[in-house]
């Protein structure tokens, strides 16, 4: 029963950052201010990027192997972890990517 409320918090918790980060890009101004805040300090927010990237791919092959070895809850809930750091990995990028305006 534990582990089917840890996957259901999993699940919650992707929708949640999914459903916030997409209200977040449509405002003009937060995204204006992230683009300044990557500016400011554009080798370290490239090293938090390069990072996040890493995290993501470990917790997606953790996921995988636990999913393998029969540990399928567990191992569902860390591959909706890192679908839910690939959200913010993919919103860091489409960010830097856009011009500064």
């Amino acid at each position: 029963m534990a582990e089917a409320g840890l996957l259901a918090a999993s699940v919650a918790i992707l929708v949640g950052t999914a459903a916030l980060l997409v209200w977040r890009v449509r405002n003009p101004t937060w995204v204006r201010d992230a683009q300044l805040t990557q500016n400011a300090s554009p080798v370290i927010s490239l090293l938090m990027l390069a990072l996040g990237a890493l995290l993501v791919a470990l917790a997606f092959t953790f996921g995988i192997s636990l999913v393998a070895t029969r540990h399928s809850i567990l191992g569902w809930a860390m591959i909706c972890l890192a679908a839910t750091g690939l959200t913010h990995v993919w919103v860091n990028v489409w960010i830097r990517r856009r011009p500064l305006t």
